[in-house]
């Protein structure tokens, strides 16, 4: 695998037959499997129900998909492969214990993207715990929506760069400029300031290993 970055390093841990799906702890979905040119592609489908049991978002989108790749069989590369992800693997394990959000966010981020459903769910369910506190008039489910395009739009501009699209997030909740201004604008912004700290704390000991491993190549080279 790669250790180009701290997010390369994450994403090439959990892709490939090294790290097998987690199927029984997606929970609450359905997958469609389909021929692909190496390996089975994934399309992750589900719920996110809220209290009393009510579904407050479904995830349903073709693009929520991934391919397992099946790395040559006997070859010293794939025994150095499983090595190097479990080393990482190792690390966003000891982190999922002491900052499970954290965890969440990178598994929803840089994770092959079938590996993110249950992460999505548990940052999702997360703003909405917080949206509760804060004793709001909007509906519920636009909110929902809203926190889930936040946490997509928030890990493309982390991994990307790409900017958030405001026009998107109005069309969300169905309204024009001035009512987004007047009614959503501050419960955006504040979804938005939930999810900004987690990257640097996902990233953090991610990045130790990383930068280890790359000095100590760069002096055997």
């Amino acid at each position: 695998m790669r250790f180009d970055s701290a997010r390369q390093a994450w994403h090439d841990a959990f892709d490939g037959s090294a790290a097998a799906f987690d199927y029984e702890a997606m929970g609450n979905r359905s997958t469609v499997t389909s021929k692909a040119r190496r390996g089975r592609k994934l399309i992750i489908r589900g719920e996110v129900q809220g209290e009393a049991n009510q579904v407050i978002c479904r995830i349903d989108a073709p693009r929520v998909s991934g391919v397992e790749t099946v790395v040559g069989k006997g070859s010293g590369g794939r025994v150095m492969d499983s090595c190097e992800k479990g080393i990482i693997q190792s690390v966003v394990a000891k982190l999922r214990q002491s900052d499970p959000l954290a965890y969440c966010w990178g598994m929803a981020a840089y994770a092959p993207p079938a590996k993110r459903f249950k992460e999505r769910a548990a940052l999702l369910q997360y703003l909405m715990s917080e949206f509760d506190k804060w004793e709001e008039p909007h509906p519920r489910d636009k909110v929902s929506q809203l926190a889930l395009f936040c946490i997509s739009a928030s890990a493309l501009r982390d991994v990307n760069g790409r900017k958030v699209d405001v026009k998107q997030a109005r069309a969300i909740v169905g309204c024009n400029k001035p009512a987004w201004d007047l009614e959503w604008k501050n419960i955006w912004r504040k979804l938005q300031r939930r999810l900004d700290p987690l990257p640097a704390r996902a990233l953090g000991p991610v990045s130790e290993i990383v930068e280890g491993y790359k000095e100590k190549f760069l002096k055997v080279g």
